[in-house]
């Protein structure tokens, strides 16, 4: 009676092409017509790993027909193509052992057990082994200051050039205006919310995150915290390890003192002085979570910057009625050991300080300056988009060579699966983004006459800034109120006289406003008022 026999074959990636499996389906079947076994059935599993038997439905389908004695012998190319996990291998072996079926190698013959063992050993040797070369080489592509894989946002490698990295233009923009905004006082989920509302795209998905620009401080991870853009490779963060339980790989933080660094300051993206302080932002709301301390905006314009004018304590809401919201002095409140008891209006103190701030910029000099300083932006920003229109249109033209080749070579085959479709989704982004770019800058080419009405207009946008600014339920514009605040270090307030209550604003903001004399819930006294700018000073 003639012996049957199932063929196994797999490959291990992606990136291995699938005659591979066709190449050992052949030579299993020479081995059978040889040996005078007869074929019952393919089993295969195409870019699947010998690490781990977990997804492997090929190999699944053989061992349930192994149960069901649907054939005498296993047949495989070489034993390492079931599995090069010793572990993984003895646990085939005897499923298949205990249905009386035989492993053949079609290089080596019927497999007996101390083969079976010595093969499993050599396998998991050989992972080993491969693991820590392509590890050793990857260390040495970064001492050479050359990517050992992954492409960071702002980044496209050079074609013919393996491991070399060129900076993209349009993306390093993006990277400039979120460390900027991140400097500035904006949080990732404001910035991350703008750039979805301008339609910019993502490093991956279709949406950008807060977890994007914040990613991981123990892992290095996240736009914010990549130091590539300040120009240093940083690699072999982390190691990958097997979970036997779900087959998957799991990521584990190295000790920092084991990670790989390399200058590439022709990389760099961030100047110094930026990266600096976003480190620096980064690092004091990191600490001010682990102490438990709320990095929340604050709710209202000089939160935390009230003082009391007779212990130096903080001043902090003491109730709401409607509109009216009143602070009280917290030491006194607390343990009684300050005698400022009073509850003094903080609605109007703001009130006050922004009706004087608005009042003195609607001075005629502050518009003229205004109307001045806008016009020879927008001049600039013309002359220099005339002189880059023909860049941007060699970079449109770039891009859609780019994208026509990826394309051509897709329909053909040539580029294929997820990379080929990867490749050809970069290509279409980048032009896309491409002609974003030129699209924005034949808009700013038009004649640019300033609006007549702008002066009116200026003064209604800074009356609605200053009630943005005041209001506790409607969206203010952070960066105006964060801009504010940082004019202000402390505004005291003084125990209430029979004329108002004494307010003394310190910081920068003193030399818009009154600084001592200035009253609120009385007479407005100003001791000292604000000069208009002066043209040549």
């Amino acid at each position: 009676m003639q012996r049957r026999a199932a063929i196994y074959a797999r490959y291990s990636t992606a990136l291995q092409s699938d005659r591979s499996i066709e190449d050992q389906v052949e030579l299993c079947r020479s081995y059978l017509r040889r040996e005078g076994y007869g074929e019952v059935a393919v089993f295969e599993d195409r870019a699947m790993t010998s690490e781990t038997l977990i997804g492997r439905v090929g190999l699944a389908q053989l061992l349930e027909a192994a149960r069901n004695r649907s054939f005498d012998a296993v047949l495989v190319e070489c034993v390492d193509r079931i599995s090069r996990d010793s572990g993984d291998l003895h646990q085939v072996s005897k499923l298949l052992r205990f249905s009386e079926i035989d492993i053949i190698s079609a290089n080596e013959g019927v497999q007996n057990e101390i083969q079976i063992g010595v093969r499993g050993l050599m396998g998991t040797l050989f992972l080993k082994d491969l693991r820590e070369k392509i590890h050793r080489g990857m260390v040495g592509n970064i001492r050479e200051g050359l990517s050992a894989g992954g492409k960071a946002y702002g980044y496209s490698p050079i074609l013919g050039k393996p491991g070399e990295l060129q900076v993209v233009e349009h993306e390093a923009d993006v990277i400039r205006r979120i460390f900027q905004e991140y400097a500035e006082g904006n949080s990732p989920r404001l910035i991350a919310h703008d750039l979805n509302a301008e339609g910019i795209l993502p490093p991956r998905g279709v949406k950008w995150n807060a977890s994007t620009l914040n990613g991981s401080a123990d892992r290095g991870y996240g736009i914010l915290r990549n130091a590539i853009y300040a120009g240093v490779l940083v690699w072999d963060r982390v190691r990958m390890v097997l979970d036997p339980a779900t087959g998957k790989r799991v990521s584990r933080v190295k000790p920092r003192e084991d990670w790989k660094y390399a200058d590439v300051p022709h990389l760099r993206i961030v100047e110094e002085d930026l990266w600096d302080a976003v480190q620096e932002r980064l690092s004091q709301q990191s600490h001010a979570k682990s102490v438990g301390k709320s990095t929340r905006t604050p709710a209202r314009p000089f939160s935390g910057r009230l003082k009391c004018g007779c212990c130096g304590g903080g001043m902090a809401i003491h109730d709401r009625k409607g509109s009216a919201i009143r602070i009280a002095c917290s030491t006194s409140r607390e343990s009684g050991s300050c005698g400022n008891s009073g509850k003094f209006r903080l609605d109007q103190i703001e009130d006050e300080i922004f009706s004087a701030l608005h009042d003195h910029l609607l001075h005629p000099a502050y518009i003229e300056e205004y109307i001045s300083t806008y016009e020879q932006e927008r001049k600039s920003l013309a002359d220099t988009g005339k002189a880059d229109h023909g860049k941007l249109q060699r970079a449109v033209a770039e891009a859609r060579n780019l994208f026509d080749r990826r394309l051509k070579l897709y329909e053909r085959g040539v580029l294929d699966g997820d990379d080929g479709e990867a490749k050809l989704l970069e290509a279409k982004k980048g032009l896309r983004a491409a002609e974003a770019e030129l699209a924005a800058l034949d808009e700013a080419d038009e004649a640019m006459v300033f609006d007549p009405v702008a002066p009116a207009r200026y003064a209604s946008a800074l009356r609605d800034l200053m009630t943005s600014l005041t209001s506790a339920d409607g969206k203010p514009d952070n960066n105006a109120r964060d801009a504010v605040r940082s004019l202000v270090s402390e505004i005291i307030v003084f125990p209430l006289k029979d004329d108002g209550v004494p307010v003394e604003v310190r910081g920068r903001l003193s030399a818009l406003i009154s600084n001592r004399g200035f009253k609120v819930g009385g007479a407005m006294v100003a001791e000292e008022g604000l000069e208009p700018p002066t043209r040549g000073l």
